[in-house]
């Protein structure tokens, strides 16, 4: 069998693991193992609060951690958020468009705001603010 010499369009040899049948029939090497969280410790996130500093570009990515973080939202849900998707007295944040475009509400963690809290997730319908509880 011979051995044909591919090359890019630059003239370059490309590597036989770039055709399309090398992979064929071959389990992934991380076929079957998990791998832990490995979240940030609280005192990471804080220093990298402190880090950013106090200008209002600091301000502003210090708020984005800690909606990210004390929320638990995803980057895409915490940068689409408007000023009217906060509620300040219930302490909760209205995701319109979440993973798979569904609609939260995400609420504070109790030992933030005792009592503001409301037990479960609440989900609601985009648009017309009718909660349903899931």
């Amino acid at each position: 069998m011979a051995s044909i010499t591919l090359v890019d369009t630059a003239g370059r040899r490309r590597p036989p693991a770039t055709l399309p049948d090398f992979h064929r029939d071959r389990p992934p090497r991380n076929k079957g193992l998990q791998y832990p969280a490995d979240p940030p410790t609280v005192e990471e996130i804080v220093a990298v609060m402190r880090a950013a500093g106090d200008d209002p570009d600091g301000v502003r990515l210090r708020g984005l951690i800690i909606v990210l973080w004390r929320a638990g939202l995803r980057i895409s849900e915490a940068l689409a958020l408007t000023e009217s998707d906060l509620d300040a007295g219930r302490g909760a944040v209205l995701v319109r468009h979440g993973k798979g475009d569904l609609c939260r509400i995400r609420h504070r963690p109790p030992y933030v705001a005792p009592g503001t809290m409301l037990r479960g997730r609440r989900r609601v319908a985009c648009g017309t603010g009718i909660g349903l509880s899931t």
